[in-house]
């Protein structure tokens, strides 16, 4: 952890680990710590906000694809 340039944590993770880690994330693992730890990169990145509307619009047109499929 001391040689990477973002060292990660989550909260269950040993207290040698946390006290070596840059940010302590708020999930453990398998409840959601690789998505926090993706965010709060993208968010340090400026590029959250960018990443939420691209996926969003996706979501979207894929909803309104699929609406209209299942309509005809």
């Amino acid at each position: 952890m001391r040689h990477c340039g973002l060292a990660i944590a989550v909260p269950n993770a040993r207290e040698e680990v946390k006290d070596e880690a840059h940010v302590i994330i708020e999930h453990a693992g398998g409840d959601g710590a690789l998505r926090d730890a993706v965010e709060y990169i993208l968010k340090a990145q400026g590029k959250w906000e960018h990443v939420l509307e691209h996926f969003s619009g996706q979501r979207s047109s894929a909803a309104t694809t699929s609406q209209k499929g299942a309509a005809e």
